[in-house]
């Protein structure tokens, strides 16, 4: 038990070392020369690093903002969120987490080599994600059948096998046109890829990165220069909002409207390192992949995080991802408005993160106005998925302000519910 541990939370769990051990093992199997495999193993581990930092760049940039949002709401609600929940569930489930993570990896790897459909042929490799998985389905069990030990921890396995499995699957066929069949995607934001086709398809505009704009504005065309411009002024219009004495509270100290301007240029420093990172990690990783889909795993593909499909559209992803943000937080305020009993605040991650995918997808499918638009629907999608599975996670996360969040939980929303009827008729639910 002490290695499995030691390999789900030192290694699997750290992106670069997981794909690096996986970029290595792919490169072996192609019999590449040794300079070949140290050459695709360290650009992969160090493009990863390079990604991650970037993200920790603007996700440390907005966090104040929440902050702010949430003070000038003055209310308690729920902050959909992933890191901070999973860390309160391993204090309860530090064993059973990383047992259902391995049982369910095993499965997933099983079910991509005996099953026949050619969307299934797919290797889930975002780690973190896998760990997400893993955590709220044992919620889920406790809470919608009442299980408990080794019938949670095979209910977890079974769900997030089939959770790896099938949510690639479907991402596949909006995935294969844009990455020519390379890899697609592996995380919580499947429903990011329709709703950036059909809704953002809805419009037929000018691709984003096409957009002609006239003198100086021309610059705008320009994904860094154009966020340094926007994000500073998004943070200061919250930092009237919440007040002077708000800013100060969460600042270093200095003026606070240059605090509020370096915030947002601090984000736009950010996402450019992510999309460098991206492009090294694709670099390496796709070609060592093949030797595993060619000698292990047939005709499969990587299933990865989505920063690395933010090269395909920076300027959509920009757009869906301030089209997330606003709609979230008005969406924030009609909950309270109407006495919600649940106030869902917006998660800085999920409105980035599935905001920018859609914009991407909504800006291939339907222009700058589809990345827009598909920005906002996402928004709502994510939103209304935090409703619908809060109540399978209310009673463990009483008094932390957190839940598990993503999209996709609204496609599995169904299936948790029609688990809970039949434990509530069995007498068996939590």
């Amino acid at each position: 038990m002490t290695v499995i541990n030691f390999l789900i939370n030192e290694v699997f769990v750290e992106a670069p070392v997981f794909l690096g051990l996986v970029a290595l093992i792919g490169l072996l199997l192609q019999k590449k020369s040794g300079a070949e495999v140290l050459e695709g193993t360290i650009k992969t581990i160090v493009g990863m690093i390079i990604l991650n930092s970037g993200i920790g760049v603007f996700l440390g940039s907005l966090s104040p903002l929440t902050t702010l949002l949430n003070n000038s709401f003055g209310i308690t609600g729920v902050l959909p969120d992933c890191f901070g929940p999973y860390g309160v569930a391993m204090q309860t489930y530090g064993v059973e987490i990383p047992m259902a993570f391995v049982l369910a990896f095993v499965l997933h790897l099983l079910l991509v080599r005996i099953l026949p459909f050619k969307n299934t042929k797919n290797v889930f490799l975002t780690g973190h994600i896998m760990l997400f998985n893993a955590s709220i389905m044992l919620l889920v069990g406790r809470s919608a059948l009442g299980l408990t030990g080794g019938a949670q921890i095979a209910f977890s396995a079974v769900m997030t096998a089939l959770f790896w499995t099938f949510m690639p699957a479907i991402a596949r066929p909006f995935t294969d046109p844009v990455t020519d069949k390379r890899f697609t995607l592996g995380h919580l934001q499947t429903l990011d890829l329709p709703v950036g086709k059909w809704f953002g398809g809805l419009a037929k505009s000018k691709r984003a990165d096409e957009l002609e704009l006239p003198g100086i504005f021309n610059l705008f065309s320009d994904y860094t220069v154009l966020l340094c411009v926007l994000m500073p002024v998004m943070y200061i219009i919250i930092g009237l909002t919440a007040g002077k004495a708000a800013v100060d509270s969460i600042s270093d100290g200095g003026n606070w409207i240059v605090w509020l301007i370096m915030q947002g240029i601090t984000f736009a420093a950010g996402i450019a390192i992510v999309l460098y990172g991206v492009r090294m990690f694709l670099a390496a990783m796709i070609p060592a992949f093949e030797g595993i889909s060619k000698k292990l795993l047939p005709g499969t593909q990587p299933a990865l995080d989505s920063p690395v499909f933010f090269q395909y559209s920076p300027a959509g992803s920009m757009l869906g991802f301030v089209s997330c943000f606003v709609t979230m937080v008005i969406f924030t305020l009609v909950q309270v408005a109407i006495g919600s009993p649940v106030v869902i605040f917006p998660g800085p991650i999920f409105f980035f993160f599935d905001g920018a995918l859609a914009g991407v997808f909504g800006d291939i499918h339907g222009g700058w106005v589809g990345a827009i638009i598909a920005g906002a629907v996402i928004a709502i999608v994510i939103n209304v998925a935090a409703l619908v599975t809060y109540p399978f996670q209310a009673e463990f996360f009483a008094g932390t302000g957190l839940m598990f969040g993503g999209g996709d939980y609204l496609i599995w929303a169904p299936i948790f519910w029609l688990l809970k009827f039949i434990g509530g008729a069995l007498g068996l639910a939590a």
